[in-house]
C-alpha cells in the first residue's frame, strides 16, 4: 500500500521524446519514423522541390513500407528518404545506430566516445568515428547574434608534449630539443548566461583573440578577462574591461557591479578538458574543433531536456553534408 503523499509513479516523468528514443535506437522502423517525424513534424515535404504533396512508397499487396523507406514526390516525380539532403545522406549505417549516436552525444555531459558507439552497435571504429564527427558536424551552429552583457574571454590548451624514447628522457630531466610543445589553444568567448562561442586558434596573439572577439561579441559588451598581454589593448574597445591577475591568486574582484571575474568561462573549459581526458583521452589537432563545436553546442542549449537537444542536433543534421574524404581532410 503505498504511503500517503509518495507518489506512485516510477520514471513518469521523463519527456514525450525521452520515451521514445530507447524503442528508436533498437528498431529500424521505428527509427526511420522518428527522424521522419523530428526533421518534417507534420508536413512531411519533398527534400528536392519543397512540395507538400508527397506519399510514402509501400507494397501493393502488404501494404508495408517500401524497405529503403522511400518517399515520392507528385510534382516533381523524385523519391528520397529522411536521410537525403542531411549527414545521414550516402551511409550505410542503419538509421536505429544514427538513433542512438545522437541520443548519446546530447545527452551525455562530456560526450561519447567512438569505442562506446562501436561496443553498443558492433560498427568497426572507423565507421562510429565518422559517425560522431557527422553527429558534431550537426551540431555546428553559427546562427544567433553576437554575444552581449557581461562577457568573459579566455583560453586553454589541450595535448601533451611530444613522446621521446626512454634513453632521451633518462639523460636529462629538462625538455630537449626534440620535444616541441604539442599543445593546441583553444580560446572562449561567453556571455554570462548565455552562449559560448569556442574557436581553435594556431596561436595565442593579441591579433587573432581580437579577431575572434570582434567576430563574436558586441563592442558595447563589458569585457571580462585575466591580465595576460594579448587583452590589454583589445580590451580598450569594449564598453569596459576588467581584469584579474591569476599569478598572484586574485580570482575574483568584488565590491564593483558586476563582478570581476572569469569563473564561468573556466567552468566550460573545466567539462570540455574533463571531456577530452576522461571520455576521449586523445583528440588530434586535425579534429579538435569538431569535439570544441560538440561541447559549445551541449552548453549553449543546457537549460531544454536530453531530448530537446536531440531532436535540436537532429534539425542542425540538415543541409550538411561530410564525405569520408572530407572528415580526413580537415
Amino acid at each position: 500500500m503505498a504511503r500517503k503523499g509518495v507518489s506512485t509513479k516510477v520514471g513518469q516523468d521523463k519527456s514525450l521524446i525521452v520515451a521514445e528514443i530507447p524503442a528508436a535506437c533498437v528498431d529500424e522502423t521505428r527509427a526511420v519514423e522518428f527522424f521522419e517525424r523530428k526533421r518534417w513534424g507534420d508536413t512531411p515535404c519533398c527534400v528536392h522541390c519543397g512540395s507538400v504533396k508527397v506519399y510514402q512508397m509501400k507494397d501493393a499487396k502488404t501494404g508495408e513500407r517500401n524497405k529503403r523507406f522511400l518517399w515520392r514526390c507528385h510534382d516533381c516525380k523524385q523519391q528520397y528518404t529522411c536521410r537525403v539532403g542531411t549527414v545521414l545522406e550516402d551511409s550505410r549505417i542503419p538509421v536505429r545506430y544514427w538513433c542512438y549516436a545522437f541520443w548519446a552525444a546530447c545527452s551525455s555531459k562530456k560526450g561519447v566516445s567512438a569505442l562506446q558507439i562501436k561496443r553498443q552497435t558492433g560498427l568497426s571504429y572507423k565507421s562510429a568515428l565518422f559517425l560522431l564527427h557527422r553527429v558534431r558536424l550537426a551540431m555546428t551552429d553559427n546562427s544567433g547574434g553576437p554575444l552581449t552583457g557581461v562577457i568573459e574571454a579566455d583560453e586553454t590548451y589541450v595535448g601533451g608534449k611530444k613522446r621521446v624514447g626512454n634513453y632521451a628522457s633518462r639523460v636529462t630531466r629538462n625538455p630537449l630539443p626534440s620535444m616541441p610543445d604539442h599543445k593546441t589553444p583553444v580560446f572562449a568567448v561567453l556571455e554570462r548566461g548565455g552562449r559560448v562561442r569556442a574557436r581553435v586558434v594556431p596561436e595565442v596573439t593579441a591579433e587573432n583573440l581580437r579577431a575572434i572577439l570582434m567576430e563574436t561579441a558586441d563592442t558595447n559588451a563589458v569585457l571580462m578577462t585575466d591580465s595576460s598581454k594579448p587583452y590589454r589593448v583589445t580590451g580598450r574597445m569594449f564598453a569596459a574591461h576588467g581584469t584579474v591577475n591569476h599569478g598572484i591568486k586574485e580570482w575574483a574582484k568584488y565590491g564593483t557591479n558586476p563582478v570581476i571575474h572569469t569563473n564561468t568561462i573556466e567552468g566550460f573549459f573545466g567539462i570540455f578538458k574533463r571531456g577530452i581526458r576522461g571520455v576521449y583521452h586523445n583528440v588530434s589537432r586535425k579534429h579538435l574543433h569538431r569535439y570544441v563545436t560538440e561541447f559549445e553546442f551541449r552548453h549553449n542549449n543546457r537549460k531544454i531536456d536530453d531530448g530537446e537537444r536531440t531532436v535540436l542536433a537532429i534539425r542542425g543534421a540538415n543541409g550538411k553534408h561530410m564525405t569520408y574524404a572530407q572528415a580526413k581532410a580537415s
